[in-house]
């Protein structure tokens, strides 16, 4: 979980770090610079002094057209409006002047060549039939010597019928505003693409984390509920019994339970794991369904869940009780079991026999066997009870 955490902003860094590194390798070719055309056109008809005047800005400077300004007639191509053909002529009658021509059926710098070679001072191109008020700009490298704007077809139309009906056509060209405009469609599917696999890329590995993480913590919940039910089955196993008068526990007042700090009183039912250590039942059980550990001396109660063998307890079994249905609840006060007279005879002789055999003398290495302790304090008092020392 730690190594997602910090491999996820890692990534996340690298992959913005290679889409940003992208565009200053490309800023020339992301975007191209246009300037607007602003066209001035006044139109004189034949034997009459009246004269009709349009601006507008309407137009776009070629990419590779010098932007300064041009004026002049404007001239038509006698044969093909398109001026495909390298002998195209214009029918020129007053200089400078400026070829109208209509896009299509060639190439920009073919138009534009035809008109220079006729020593034009200015090419506009406009735009293909049913195109409207549309105006795309245009690109003509090789071609930079001649002023050249592209027009829309509705003005470039009413200006060659203006012109082919005798009327005399004079145009002024001034730069007018600068634009920016995406450069080739190429790099814009080039940079769409990119920014969109990044994304995919980056969205994906979060998800992926979000789903392993998600995973992990429901085996984690899972294993946290399995270990609760093993610890539940060893809790109602252990020995459970109710306190008498003269039991050892409530006449030694030393004697307390290790969690409430309460010493035992006769009528506590109290709880003896399987490594000799006594708790109030009440007190033992949250705990060791918690931590599944003795308090004192750290034994784990699962030891015998999992296949381990528990060590003998050495407590005698005089009234000793189990109640495997109750883990966490309370016990009744009253005693469910009454030992009989023969019984406690049985008993009697039983622990009579077990202080004798305690009487003889064990060597060391005996001893030490017969408690052992996961805590090493546990083992060392142990020690010191087995070898009291005696003042002199």
């Amino acid at each position: 979980m730690e190594k997602d955490k910090r491999g996820l902003p890692r990534l996340t860094w690298v992959c913005l770090a290679l889409w940003l590194s992208q565009f200053p390798a490309h800023s020339s070719a992301s975007y191209m610079v246009y300037w607007s055309a602003v066209l001035d056109i006044l139109y004189l008809s034949p034997g009459a002094n009246h004269t009709t005047t349009t601006m507008c800005e309407c137009g776009w400077y070629g990419a590779d057209s010098p932007r300064v300004s041009a004026s002049g007639y404007v001239a038509l191509p006698t044969s093909d409006p398109s001026a495909c053909s390298p002998n195209t002529s214009f029918s020129v009658k007053k200089r400078p002047w400026i070829a109208l021509i209509k896009r299509g059926n060639c190439s920009y710098a073919d138009k534009i060549r035809a008109a220079l070679r006729k020593k034009a001072s200015a090419v506009v191109i406009y735009n293909y039939d049913g195109a409207g008020n549309a105006t795309t700009p245009m690109s003509h490298p090789g071609v930079d010597e001649i002023v050249a704007i592209t027009i829309s077809n509705n003005l470039g139309k009413e200006i060659s019928s203006q012109v082919e009906s005798g009327t005399m056509a004079y145009m002024y060209i001034e730069v007018g505003n600068r634009f920016k405009s995406m450069g080739s469609p190429t790099w814009v599917y080039i940079m769409s693409f990119t920014f969109f696999g990044i994304t995919a890329v980056i969205l994906g590995y979060f998800i992926i984390v979000v789903i392993k993480r998600i995973y992990r913590n429901r085996q984690l919940r899972r294993q946290q509920r399995e270990m609760k039910k093993v610890a539940e089955r060893a809790i109602s196993k252990l020995q459970v019994r109710t306190l008498r008068r003269n039991d050892p526990e409530v006449e030694a007042e030393e004697n307390t339970c290790a969690v409430c700090i309460d010493p035992f009183k006769r009528g506590d039912i109290v709880t003896n794991l399987p490594c000799s250590h006594l708790f109030h039942k009440t007190c033992i059980e949250p705990w060791l369904l918690e931590h599944h550990t003795c308090p004192m001396c750290k034994y784990d109660i699962l030891k015998a869940e999992v296949g381990v063998e528990p060590q003998e307890s050495t407590t005698p079994t005089e009234d000793v009780r189990f109640y495997p249905s109750s883990v966490s609840g309370s016990l009744p006060e009253t005693p469910a079991v009454v030992t009989s007279q023969e019984q406690h005879v049985e008993t009697r002789s039983r622990l009579d026999v077990e202080s004798a055999e305690r009487a003889i003398p064990m060597s060391d290495h005996v001893r030490r066997k017969e408690h052992i302790y996961e805590n090493p304090a546990f083992e060392e008092e142990q020690q010191n009870n087995d070898h009291p020392i005696h003042q002199v």
